[in-house]
């Protein structure tokens, strides 16, 4: 019984609780001699009721998402929109685009040239302490007039050799 009421109940609280109000007022109404046995019932009812809304509002519950500002979700790529148009360069130097292959070949002579900073050495990549530093696969793509396509593991090898030297 509890179950069937329960499925007739299911998506028409609000109406349920109407309904049941209804009925206890027109009893009320008709007997007033169960006045104060059904305003106990009643009073016991509401309690019950508002507990269960409390629990079926705190289940409800979900996390809200938020959006940025101009409505659009968050990017996947990364937080930082340089690192989306960094990705998207190496995307299209891997490719085989060749003003990207420049600015990737822009890109890592930057790091390196930071690097060799850091350390004391000359971004001169004519000087044998900076060849040495760098690698001959990184020092030949480096002096290339045409940046060659590099594969992912090749960019990875560069960007290993700029942080460990």
């Amino acid at each position: 019984m509890t179950r069937r009421l329960a499925r007739l109940v299911d998506g028409n609280e609000v109406v349920a609780a109407v309904g049941a109000a209804a009925v206890l007022g027109v009893v009320v109404g008709l007997v007033p001699a169960l006045d104060r046995v059904l305003l106990l019932v009643v009073s016991t009812g509401l309690v019950v009721l508002v507990g269960a809304l409390v629990v079926w509002l705190l289940r409800s519950h979900r996390e809200v998402e938020w959006t940025t500002s101009a409505g659009t979700p968050e990017r996947v790529r990364g937080s930082d929109r340089r690192v989306t148009v960094l990705a998207r360069t190496i995307d299209a130097a891997v490719a085989g685009d060749k003003p990207a292959r420049h600015e990737l070949q822009s890109l890592v002579r930057s790091a390196a040239e930071a690097g060799l900073g850091a350390r004391g050495l000359s971004p001169d990549l004519t000087n044998d302490a900076t060849r040495a530093a760098l690698g001959p696969a990184l020092t030949a793509y480096l002096t290339s007039a045409t940046p060659r396509p590099v594969t992912p593991d090749e960019l990875s090898a560069f960007i290993t050799t700029l942080e460990e030297h």
